[in-house]
């Protein structure tokens, strides 16, 4: 849904419930439920309540906060004490007005700077985690690490108040589980369904009898209109385009990093002469390779046979060995830490400079200087998802 939100008083009733000082809420529902519609709502109201609001957006998929692929945190300030408090997505009271169908050029100006601010606002992160991919199945563990970092990230800014947006994955038992457990781990004080399906009942009826959390149902957003995987496509590709819109080609050394969720960049690089050793025995084009501990990781020009793979693992005595082309590498995003084990950013890895030892990698300007480890992910960038 687009900035201009409609409520109802069911949404108010709740809101004037929960929005309170050091609270969590979580929002749990299908897809095109109107999640994050309500999220916006909810940081209105506790911004007109004079309340510092951290927004954790945990839809990796659909990201509002930073790209797509990553849990994003920003912060939401009121303003000033004795000001009018700031409200970011246009008001608490938003839309309860009788519709107009026609409205003049002053009022179209207003709602289109209101949409580029809202726009503005979701896109720019606080704080960043990278999942690297944009789905949570197969992801549980990132997706759990990323969420509960990001609400501690607004806790030690200063936020008075955390909503938490999730993905509409709540259909199968893996669902269940990472939605059960996200509740474990963050500990809301407030669960918030909207929609009352077996799939949501499944996950929250553990908590039903317990103090905490308190659980509230919503019925879905009646001007929610369902998205395609095509418009869902569309979206993530204008997102990453935003994103990496003013971002430039910088070069990152071998030496310069480590690698995390991957098994390269963490051993010693072997020199020329063990690369010729190690195109012999395999009787492939060996062009980089790192040795640690009984491991190997190497990058042949081609796919190995796994014949040649095990063969090569038994003659040098190896406990474990990783076999990459360089198709692995290109395209893939990468997120980008500081020596502080912060995400700065993510970016695309454009080429391998195998004989230089670099990487060239399309990120924010004046990144890459400050990385220490490049997190890496599942998902490769074309430009078309």
């Amino acid at each position: 849904m687009n900035h201009k939100y409609r409520i109802n008083l069911d949404w108010k009733r709740l809101a004037s419930r929960i929005v309170m000082p050091n609270q969590r809420v979580l929002v749990l529902g299908p897809s095109d439920a109107g999640k994050s519609t309500f999220c916006r709502y909810l940081i209105d109201y506790a911004c007109a309540a004079s309340l510092k609001v951290a927004l954790v957006d945990a839809d990796v998929g659909q990201s509002q906060i930073g790209p797509p692929t990553t849990i994003g945190m920003k912060l939401f300030d009121p303003g000033p004490d004795g000001a009018a408090p700031h409200l970011p997505f246009g008001g608490h009271e938003n839309g309860t007005a009788t519709n107009q169908k026609n409205s003049d050029t002053k009022t179209e100006q207003i709602e289109d700077r209101k949409k580029n601010r809202s726009s503005e606002l979701y896109h720019k992160a606080d704080a960043l985690y990278f999942v690297g991919a944009v789905s949570p199945q197969r992801n549980l563990l990132p997706i759990l690490t990323g969420t509960r970092l990001m609400v501690d990230a607004g806790l030690n800014a200063g936020a008075d108040f955390t909503v938490i947006d999730t993905t509409g994955y709540v259909h199968d038992g893996a669902a269940i589980t990472l939605k059960q457990q996200k509740i474990d781990l963050i500990r809301p004080h407030h669960l918030v369904c909207i929609g009352r399906s077996r799939d949501l009942e499944r996950i929250v009826a553990c908590y039903s009898d317990l103090n905490h959390p308190t659980i509230h149902y919503l019925l879905p957003h009646k001007l929610v209109r369902t998205k395609s995987s095509e418009a869902r496509k569309r979206n993530r590709k204008a997102k990453f385009e935003a994103y990496f819109s003013e971002s430039e080609l910088q070069t990152i050394s071998y030496e310069q990093i480590r690698g995390a969720r991957t098994s390269f960049f963490n051993g010693r690089i072997a020199n020329q002469k063990e690369i010729e050793i190690l195109t012999r025995l395999t009787e492939e084009e060996i062009i980089y390779a790192e040795w640690r501990q009984r491991t190997l990781s190497l990058i042949a020009r081609r796919n190995l046979p796994q014949s040649a793979t095990k063969n090569l693992k038994n003659y040098l005595s190896l406990s474990f060995t990783a076999v990459e082309t360089p198709a692995y590498f290109k395209q893939r995003l990468v997120g980008m830490v500081n020596e502080e084990g912060e995400t700065l950013a993510i970016g695309i890895i454009e080429k391998m400079d195998f004989q230089n030892q670099n990487l060239n990698i399309r990120c924010e300007p004046g990144i890459a200087a400050k990385i220490k480890v490049l997190q890496f992910g599942d998902y490769k960038f074309t430009g078309k998802q």
